[in-house]
């Protein structure tokens, strides 16, 4: 009886948080953002998996100071949350405090969607609360069949030119109906390689890509550098040619992914760079310290570490 009782409480309050209105989505211009760089050195910070859920829980409070800390170690042109940036029926408002809170380093930030961020709301009702931001730099992007919501792409500029490029995709959920062989991941849509071909086929300098499920290139490395502890890699369930646009484009030097809490590891595959991130929520599954990872971009150099909790100041 407990059970039930509580269970129609927290019905009513989320109810009362989500409203009675389902917004509707309204896609984007499909024109690049621009950042502008203090010198031709692009720093990225990445940040991914916070799963927040409470808001006011001792866990999602570190995950801000650690956030926090990580930000204020280095001067980043951009920080980038690869996704699951929560995991609960309150992540309307979790995404309220997230945006008022990221606004406040005064740093760019943009994200991608996770496979969990809308587990108990719409898309529609998360974007809505997207407005009145200075630093953030995210659009919900052009309409693409089955290319769900944040398929965007930055450039970054130094003395008004452009020095790199940067994409950032929606890898999507979890599936209903899919094979053993492929898992139950969403995955890219021939739309979506077909959108990121269009662009970088123009584009005059190299590129990162940022999304939350790794790509299937990455499962079953030949070689490694960082943990690999999962038992798999959980890859997206179907490999739609991104990577290999990717290669064809000669132009993509890595990829950049979240999703899997106990993976932080890098590998080469076909000289493309393809590298999870270090899980940086407290209330996220796994043992591995908290942190994020740096990238850095220079003279056509792309160097990047983890960066923990241990070793920022908080």
């Amino acid at each position: 009886m407990k059970k039930v009782i509580s269970f129609l409480i927290f019905a009513i309050l989320l109810f009362a948080l989500s409203g009675c209105s389902n917004p509707s989505v309204i896609y984007s211009d499909n024109d690049p953002m621009t950042i502008e760089s203090a010198d031709d050195e692009i720093k990225i910070l990445q940040i991914t998996d916070l799963h927040l859920m409470h808001g006011i829980s001792y866990s999602d409070r570190q995950t801000f100071d650690l956030i926090k800390a990580l930000n204020d170690e280095d001067d980043y042109d951009l920080i980038v949350i690869t996704g699951d940036l929560t995991m609960s029926p309150l992540a309307p408002r979790l995404y309220s405090s997230l945006i008022d809170f990221m606004e406040t380093l005064e740093t760019p930030w943009t994200f991608v969607f996770g496979n969990h961020d809308n587990d108990f709301n719409s898309y529609e009702q998360i974007l809505s609360l997207i407005e009145d931001t200075n630093y953030l730099y995210f659009k919900i992007g052009p309409s693409i069949e089955d290319g769900g919501y944040g398929n965007f792409k930055i450039n970054f500029t130094y003395q008004n030119e452009v020095i790199y490029h940067a994409y950032f995709l929606d890898s999507k959920n979890e599936r209903d109906t899919y094979t053993e062989e492929e898992g139950e991941y969403g995955f890219l849509s021939v739309g979506q390689v077909d959108w990121y071909k269009d662009f970088v086929s123009s584009d005059t300098k190299d590129s990162v890509v940022f999304m939350h499920i790794p790509l299937r290139q990455m499962m079953n490395p030949a070689t490694y550098d960082g943990n690999f502890l999962e038992d798999k890699v959980y890859a997206q369930g179907k490999d739609t040619g991104f990577f290999d646009a990717m290669v064809e484009s000669n132009k993509t030097k890595a990829a950049f992914f979240g999703h899997d809490h106990l993976n932080d590891f890098t590998t080469y595959v076909d000289d493309i760079l393809l590298a999870y991130g270090r899980v940086t929520g407290y209330s996220a599954y796994g043992y591995l310290e908290r942190g994020g990872r740096a990238i850095t971009l220079k003279d056509g150099v792309l160097s990047t570490y983890i960066v923990v909790e241990s070793g920022v100041q908080s």
